[in-house]
């Protein structure tokens, strides 16, 4: 408990400029119309290959008092080794994990047809190598688990394509250097107010209970069974302070 407080407060005293898209909210005499979207899907082809993963994308287009914005935010993780990618508790054995991921670094271009939803730009992708050790007693009991990583860039700023529908459920992600990913669509929401993207506790608010979420899975990387792709705000595919001072700097007060 004493650590998990410490890691909130090291959050909160971080933040310094990393607030989403300032300026989009309700000031006195500013008129903000637009639409956001949210995207998620689960990644099942890496080209011919069989994988499994996660993709998320944000988006808004907005109209605000007469001058129009468009921006996005998207990033993917995925791995040939199922079973370790989407573990869910503590392992029991030493082990190696090789997955990979890409981000949105700078987007040229977001549209809305209907239910299908596309974002063009430019990525980043790296590969990630997990190594963990499991420490036991002489009973054999595990008295700790401890993890190294380390994250390769393999392609930058390629141009890539997102293109995402419901209809039928599917999406495809193409980046220049490495082979299409593609799945199946989770859901794709259209709203008409600012969609929170470090709201992860989707009460439609960023407050504390986002913050103690995520300080929860503080270190987790792709790999961990305590990793959470959607708690990753900062899409730099570790959960850590990075993390919890860009949530910090979104509270709403």
């Amino acid at each position: 408990m004493r650590k998990m407080v410490s890691i909130v407060l090291l959050a909160v005293l971080g933040v310094s400029t990393l607030g989403f898209m300032a300026g989009t909210g309700n000031a006195a005499g500013v008129s903000i119309e637009g639409t956001w979207v949210h995207m998620r899907g689960f990644i099942t082809q890496w080209g011919s290959k069989s994988v499994y993963g996660w993709v998320g994308a944000v988006a808004g287009m907005v109209n605000k008092s007469g001058t129009y914005y468009e921006w996005a935010r998207a990033h993917a993780v995925w791995s040939e080794d199922v079973f370790r990618l989407n573990c869910t508790g503590p392992p029991t054995e030493n082990f190696t994990f090789t997955c990979y991921g890409a981000k949105l670094v700078n987007m040229t271009d977001v549209s809305l047809e209907g239910t299908s939803f596309t974002i063009s730009g430019y990525w980043d992708v790296a590969k990630i190598t997990v190594s963990v050790t499991v420490i036991k007693d002489e009973s054999g009991e595990i008295i700790k688990v401890s993890w190294e990583y380390t994250i390769e860039k393999i392609v930058e700023n390629a141009e890539g394509q997102l293109q995402a529908s419901l209809t039928p459920p599917e999406f495809v992600l193409s980046i220049t250097g490495i082979d299409p990913l593609s799945g199946n669509v989770r859901f794709i929401s259209v709203k008409y107010k600012e969609i929170k993207i470090c709201d992860v506790s989707g009460d439609g608010k960023v407050n504390i209970v986002d913050l103690v979420k995520v300080a929860k899975r503080y270190r987790a990387v792709p790999g961990i069974w305590c990793f959470d792709h959607s708690m990753d705000v900062n899409f730099d595919n570790v959960i850590d302070v990075g993390d919890l001072t860009t949530i910090a700097a979104n509270i709403e007060g």
